[in-house]
């Protein structure tokens, strides 16, 4: 008896009962103590009126009248043991466990593992004792579930073995008539409601063994405890049915096969509004229930036990995402505001002053897309009073253009010139010293080429900066073209090409720079080499007109797209790919055409070719 005492007093220690306030526990083994004058009190049903009413409510798993059989001896019993309260039960079905917890309605719960854990994390419900089955005399707080199927199928020998096969279990919010087996399925690879011929629920237990048996489906899942306790009631045979991949050792809590983990049994939980002293009481009376008490007998089973650890559960119901978990792993837009509202201000700030910049951006487009529609209706009005001056002040409005950009280009290239000259000079020194490695002479070789290639485009911005005067002299057309087209011939490129002359019998000569002439010739071979990667024809062709010297270059190449073709000229301006021009080859030929008293026009069609017509004045006009 005082080994009793003991227990109890650690009992109430880990429930943090004051012992003062529970002299029941001081009292243990006295018969005329206060638990003994609890357990003789008067049913539930004759309590004082003025009794405060604790509601419990069940999980009514087959039915209300089932559930109150089961049950109501329990509620007696609590209300017996625990002075100014009356106990009520209110049976539950499944939907209904949720809404009447929220809606505050109930004091106690019982329930399984998984809709317990849904409770305990949506709405705060707290486990004060765990149910403590019993099987063969012995008290187990822990449950596991069977996949099972009959024992001529000899080709189910594992659950890997469900693939393509038909399966009953209990209910879908079953932890022990579905969820563990389905979780352990899942670690498996296998997808029920994809895997499966066919997955159906029968609501009982009994109903999946007798499915199986009838062979209405090819395998079943139910409480691992059912298969033996059906046959103690003489229902089915144990050799009639085999477990699929039953658990062995250490993991195999149970004295009967076992598919799954093992769980925590159905806990008993206070809601949110239940006060912690009469949590302790209910949780005492359960504790102290004997396993032969008419409650525990009438609900089969062993008694109570202190609450378990119900994680395994949480872990069950998060693997599967149902339940609690049913979103984990997706990002709803508060929860992603709330963890990354940082970096959503920050890109808010961002996206406003990106906003702002723009806005101006936007005004100042406005402003200058004003300007250049006043300065194209001024210049229309020009050009309906006379259409040479409208051209003059085009030519001119150009060269001022390209004198801009010369000065700007001249003052970039003479800044690059010196640092580049300085790479190369050393690029070369370094190149010539005998102890290189082969990779530092590929690294040396990649410098000094990229380093001239920069040098060339510097020597071409100086070129285009530069305002030489023309040393006029005469000159043959048809002998620059010529030599512009020998320069060609070493091109690999130019050999895939097919060169077609047209040259004038008669043309007179031009007065001007032969040099600067040819280049402009070279420049425009060189464009439509570039626009025939695939070859084509390149027909070059002269002509004379009113005095003048008409020299054409056609090409059957890609062709200019329209909206690009007013913009040719312009410098720095290219359709070539990044790295193979830059842009100022048409604008030095149309500075030095210009500074020759000349025009040059481009007509092209897009997929079919280009054409352009250099219009230079003869030797006797220029005279």
């Amino acid at each position: 008896m005082e080994g009793s005492r003991i227990v109890r007093v650690v009992l109430a220690a880990a429930l943090g009962v004051p012992l003062l306030a529970c002299p029941a526990l001081l009292r243990a083994g006295d018969p005329s103590g206060a638990a003994g004058e609890a357990r003789s009190a008067a049913p539930a049903n004759d309590a004082p009126l003025d009794d405060a009413v604790a509601r419990l409510g069940v999980l009514a798993t087959r039915g209300p009248r089932q559930c109150q059989e089961k049950w109501e001896p329990t509620v007696r019993y609590l209300s017996a043991t625990i002075p100014g309260h009356t106990f009520t039960l209110r049976p539950l079905a499944y939907d209904e466990v949720g809404p009447a917890t929220a809606r505050g309605e109930l004091d106690f719960v019982l329930t399984n593992p998984s809709l317990y854990v849904e409770l305990e994390r949506l709405h705060g419900a707290v486990r004060i004792a765990t149910l403590q089955n019993l099987h063969e005399g012995k008290p187990y707080s822990v449950y596991a579930a069977a996949v099972f199927r009959r024992s001529d199928r000899e080709d189910l020998r594992g659950l890997a073995d469900l693939r393509g096969k038909t399966l009953m279990a209990v209910e879908e919010w079953s932890l022990g008539g579905w969820q563990m087996a389905w979780r352990e399925m899942k670690d498996r690879g296998i997808d029920p409601y994809r895997d499966l011929a066919r997955l159906e629920f029968a609501d009982t237990h009994d109903a999946v063994v007798h499915a199986v048996r009838d062979g209405v489906v090819d395998a079943g899942v139910v409480r691992a405890d059912v298969l033996p306790r059906m046959a103690a009631e003489n229902k089915i045979r144990p050799e009639d049915y085999r477990v699929l991949d039953p658990r062995e050792g250490a993991d195999a809590p149970l004295p009967f096969p076992c598919s799954t983990r093992a769980y925590p049994e159905w806990p008993l939980a206070k809601t949110r509004a239940t006060s912690d002293e009469l949590a302790r009481k209910v949780a005492i009376a359960l504790l102290e229930m004997p396993s032969d008490a008419p409650a525990a007998q009438a609900a089969g089973i062993a008694g109570w036990g202190i609450p378990r650890n119900y994680q395994p559960v949480h872990e069950c119901l998060k693997s599967l995402q149902i339940g609690p978990y049913a979103d984990v792993g997706k990002v709803t837009f508060t929860a992603a505001v709330r963890q990354y509202w940082p970096w959503l201000a920050g890109f808010a700030m961002a996206l406003i002053a990106t906003a702002g910049v723009s806005a101006y951006v936007v005004r100042l487009n406005r402003r200058l897309g004003q300007a250049v529609v006043r300065y194209q209706s001024e210049s229309a009005e020009r050009a309906r009073a006379e259409e040479g001056l409208r051209r003059s002040e085009q030519l001119r409005a150009t060269s001022e253009k390209l004198a801009a950009v010369g000065r700007l280009a001249a003052g970039v290239a003479h800044e690059i010139n010196n640092p580049l000259t300085g790479v190369l000079t050393f690029g070369h020194l370094l190149a010539e010293r005998p102890n290189l490695t082969d990779q530092d002479r590929r690294d040396l070789d990649v410098v000094i080429r990229e380093t001239t290639r920069a040098g060339d485009i510097v020597r071409n911005l100086l070129d285009f900066a530069r305002e030489r005067p023309v040393e006029r002299r005469p000159v043959a057309i048809h002998d620059v073209i010529r030599r512009a087209v020998r320069l060609l011939h070493g091109q690999k490129a130019f050999g895939r090409i097919a060169l077609v002359e047209r040259f004038a019998e008669s043309l007179p000569e031009v007065e001007g720079d032969e040099n600067q002439l040819q280049q402009v010739v070279l420049n425009l071979l060189l464009n439509a080499c570039a626009a025939m990667p695939r070859g084509g024809t390149l027909a070059v062709g002269t002509a004379a007109r009113d005095g003048n010297v008409l020299v054409t270059v056609a090409d059957t190449g890609t062709g200019i797209k329209p909206e690009y073709i007013p913009r040719i000229f312009e410098p720095f301006f290219t359709t070539q790919e990044i790295g193979k021009g830059t842009g100022l080859g048409l604008s030095v030929s149309y500075g030095i055409v210009q500074q020759h008293g000349g025009t040059i026009e481009v007509e092209s069609t897009e997929g079919k070719g280009t054409t352009f017509t250099i219009l230079l004045p003869g030797k006797s006009t220029s005279a």
